[in-house]
């Protein structure tokens, strides 16, 4: 198996199986993707989001190319490790929960120094870095790296893609052309603000194909649990869809009766939320 590195100005600005690869790997290889932030960059500098295009906010680095990946397989992607070098708190009038709280766009640099990011002289988080935008391209069309987030991926900022975590997505197009970006240095369940601490630095995956898997949303391995997706327009359906993942998981890939899994999922399953480009919850399924 092989090892690559993708710097970030390899970027695209899209999921889009238009755009070209820029690197084309065999299944099992592992892949370092660097991811910069400029834009923020320039915002700290007095620019404002419209000069600088919300595009640029969520610049994903890549495509990359799978060989032998096609339409109905899947992707297996490793979170090996991510490591972010700078961060940022960004504060945006009417943007995200607490957009309302502010007239003026306010960033400040976040320091990072013995696995803490400072947000002030007395006020330190852990540095609990994370993958916010990953997808492969759709079939039809251009996926925003921004909003909404897809069945094949995109903006999903679910918390759990941090190492040691395993996202599996569904393949639509020849080659898979795999993107990924928008690092954080930390970030709470379901990013309330919709900003959390942005950060540069890379992420380094290891991407497997798994041939002729049906799969209709992306789904994460945690641990000894199991993260079943569901997305939709509404909450409520994104919980209705995660659940039904969930029963089928437990009825066709576990072999539990119709009953049991019923059961199993009335006592064991929580549902957690992903982030907020889309209407997206998951059933954590723990082994047995």
């Amino acid at each position: 198996m092989s090892s690559y590195t993708i710097q970030k100005e390899q970027k695209a600005f899209a999921f889009d199986a238009s755009i070209p690869p820029v690197l084309e790997i065999e299944s099992g290889d592992t892949v370092t993707f660097e991811t910069g932030d400029a834009a923020y960059e320039r915002l700290s500098k007095g620019e404002t989001v419209e000069a600088i295009g919300l595009e640029n906010f969520n610049a994903v680095t890549g495509p990359v190319k799978v060989k032998g990946a096609e339409a109905g397989d899947v992707l297996k992607i490793k979170v090996v490790d991510v490591e972010v070098t700078r961060a940022w708190s960004v504060w945006l009038p009417d943007f995200g929960g607490l957009g309302k709280h502010t007239q003026k766009v306010e960033v400040k640099p976040i320091l990072l120094k013995n696995e803490r990011a400072y947000i002030s002289n007395r006020l330190s988080v852990e540095i609990k870095p994370m993958i916010g935008c990953i997808g492969v391209a759709p079939a039809e069309g251009k996926g925003s790296t921004f909003m909404p987030a897809y069945p094949y991926g995109g903006n999903m900022d679910l918390r759990e893609m941090s190492p040691g975590a395993t996202l599996y997505l569904p393949i639509q197009v020849d080659g898979a052309l795999l993107s990924m970006g928008d690092l954080h240095a930390a970030m709470g369940v379901a990013e309330p603000t919709w900003v959390s601490l942005e950060a540069a630095g890379s992420a380094t995956l290891r991407i497997t194909l798994e041939k002729n898997v049906k799969m209709k949303f992306p789904r994460l391995r945690v641990g000894t649990s199991t993260y079943c997706l569901g997305m939709a327009d509404t909450l409520e359906k994104a919980h209705q869809a995660a659940l039904d993942e969930a029963y089928n998981l437990l009825i066709n890939e576990r072999g539990l009766e119709p009953f049991d899994a019923y059961a199993f999922a009335s006592a064991v399953v929580d549902m957690r939320l992903g982030g907020p480009a889309t209407a997206i919850v998951m059933a954590v399924v723990p082994d047995f």
